[in-house]
């Protein structure tokens, strides 16, 4: 068990590492755990749970604040990773996915799912949010986070990452949080001016590329012999690919930056990196229980 965790370790997406790759990958890093600092102020002495828990670095983390924690993930493989890597009383790794929640209604006072929901065929999110409504109890807290649109794709631009099925703008998260929850708040995560600049980089998109290539690639594919193609898709290899580019920034850059030159504004500029929806169940289940 041990030899496959440590080969599928060096797979593994965003989480803690002894060495970087590069600046781009720390801060991608810090910014993901970003949100568990954020979410640290509601799960102190709770009840929690955690949908798309990856790697389990967060909910790890997390277990020294709650009373419990259960993580679950729909990759057999990054289970068995948390259960390797992670084990504690307080914490719970189950495989699992969030349209299904193997938890009793009304279960767990705070639940978090982050850079998941972009994941989710718009079709089926209503039932994702659905069901994490369902195990929160009176009181209880959903936090969400996903990246912002406007800052990764140009107008009409579907999503690079082929994963994402659908990413959000700020009106487009609230009103689809508020679809199921009764009070919505939306927040915006944004860095310093390098850090912006470094995310900015690595996000951009070339218009050329969007808008006239990429559509063209089909029809070039039907007319160019294979020969041909497999002679441009080698020289593509050293082309640097969306949401992979690397900026020419400084090497003592990557030791100033740390984790608080990360904010959670109480509004959404243009530019932040991320949202943050907090959703609350107070108000519905009182209304309900007053008739």
């Amino acid at each position: 068990m041990g030899g496959i965790v440590k080969t599928f370790e060096n797979r593994l997406p965003v989480r803690p590492r002894k060495k970087w790759d590069s600046v781009e990958q720390y801060v991608e890093y810090l910014r993901h755990f970003m949100a568990y600092k954020y979410v640290k102020k509601f799960v102190r002495g709770k009840s929690v749970l955690e949908i798309g828990c990856g790697t389990g670095y967060g909910a790890n983390y997390l277990s020294q604040f709650v009373s419990n924690i259960t993580a679950i993930d729909i990759s057999k493989k990054y289970v068995i990773y948390c259960h390797t890597k992670h084990k504690k009383e307080k914490m719970t790794f189950l495989r699992a996915s969030g349209l299904d929640i193997p938890l009793k209604d009304n279960s767990i006072d705070v639940a978090m799912s982050f850079q998941v929901i972009e994941h989710i065929e718009p079709k089926k999110v209503r039932g994702y949010l659905s069901e994490i409504k369902r195990v929160l109890r009176d009181g209880g807290v959903f936090v969400a986070s996903t990246p912002n649109k406007k800052l990764r794709l140009l107008p009409f631009q579907k999503p690079w990452n082929p994963e994402h099925k659908k990413e959000y703008g700020y009106n487009d998260l609230k009103k689809t949080l508020s679809n199921v929850f009764e009070e919505v708040k939306v927040y915006g995560l944004k860095g310093s001016e390098e850090i912006q600049s470094i995310e900015r980089n690595r996000v951009k998109q070339n218009p050329l590329k969007v808008y006239i290539i990429k559509p063209l690639i089909p029809l070039i594919k039907k007319m160019l012999p294979h020969i041909i193609l497999s002679k441009l898709k080698g020289m593509n290899k050293s082309i640097v690919r969306d949401g992979k580019k690397r900026s020419l920034i400084p090497k003592d850059t990557f030791k100033k930056i740390r984790i608080s030159d990360f904010k959670v504004l109480p509004y959404c500029p243009k530019d932040c990196l991320d949202f943050y929806g907090v959703c609350k169940e107070e108000l519905r289940r009182k209304v309900k229980g007053s008739i």
